[in-house]
């Protein structure tokens, strides 16, 4: 019998960075609900961000934050991890010195982006709708009372390229790091202990879940440990080939609302 739903956000329910999302998908998971599944949005994204999107049924759903690296479900925060502070400001500063990319920053009060990187701001707090705030030096002026969930590169259209010139060898296996692409612009530093396959693992752990039990829909890397948690996995019509060659089903895509048609299927079983 099902008993969770989880979906990542970007490039899986809204375009990359979109804010508007299908109405319909509030009924659904109302419904869902009372026949005992429950659906869980698991992204990237951060609280602040999901908050808003999902605001019809902020008290109805599980999020899964920052890629793993902060559970809260029923406004109770189940797990947080964070990044060494040091390690943190190190990478940043990589990252920084690299042409035409840039860092944001997400941490448990704030999210953080440098003073001048106005197409970001703008895409992070008008797209995204995350709360932001600006450093006139980055990392140096970065809070030292708040924990950074995790560090990412930007560039607008190959950070995962950019990345594999160096900056990936460097760093991917580090003893306290996770590094992924989640998506063309993004490449993520997460805590080693944080992932979203791992969040989800703890949560089906904690409440008696079975992957058996659990369906799943993603499109890009930082979703493949989370997809291999649920014997029902769907990529979505436009996931990258990897993300479809490791799910048992292919969607439509997130333009065409394929994870709403999945869950329309559902809820027609469970009537």
């Amino acid at each position: 019998m099902l008993k969770l739903i989880c979906s990542d956000v970007d490039g899986t329910l809204v375009p990359d960075g979109g804010h508007d999302l299908n109405p319909e998908y509030f009924t659904q998971i109302r419904h869902l609900k009372k026949n005992g599944i429950l659906f869980a949005a698991v992204s990237g994204r951060s609280y602040s961000s999901l908050k808003k999107l999902f605001a019809p049924v902020i008290d109805d759903i599980l999020f899964i934050c920052d890629n793993g690296a902060r559970t809260i479900y029923h406004g109770n925060l189940l797990s947080c991890y964070t990044i060494r502070r040091e390690l943190a400001m190190e990478i940043v500063r990589e990252i920084e010195a690299l042409p035409g990319c840039t860092t944001y920053i997400s941490a448990v009060k704030d999210g953080y982006v440098k003073e001048g990187a106005d197409e970001l701001y703008r895409w992070l707090t008008e797209g995204y709708q995350l709360d932001i705030k600006k450093l006139k030096r980055m990392p140096e002026d970065l809070p030292a009372n708040d924990g950074i969930l995790s560090v990412e590169m930007y560039h607008p259209t190959k950070a995962e390229e950019i990345a594999h010139q160096g900056l990936y060898q460097k760093w991917h296996g580090h003893k306290e790091l996770q590094l992924v692409c989640a998506g063309k612009q993004w490449m993520n530093f997460t805590p080693i202990n944080a992932d979203k396959g791992i969040a989800l693992s703890e949560f089906q752990n904690r409440y008696g879940i079975t992957p058996g039990e659990t369906m799943a829909f993603g499109d890009n890397m930082n979703d493949a440990s989370m997809l291999l948690r649920a014997d029902q996995s769907y990529a979505i019509g436009n996931a990258r080939k990897e993300i479809k060659s490791l799910t048992r089903f292919v969607a439509d895509t997130n333009i065409n609302d394929g994870v709403l048609q999945v869950l329309r299927t559902v809820k027609t079983n469970i009537q």
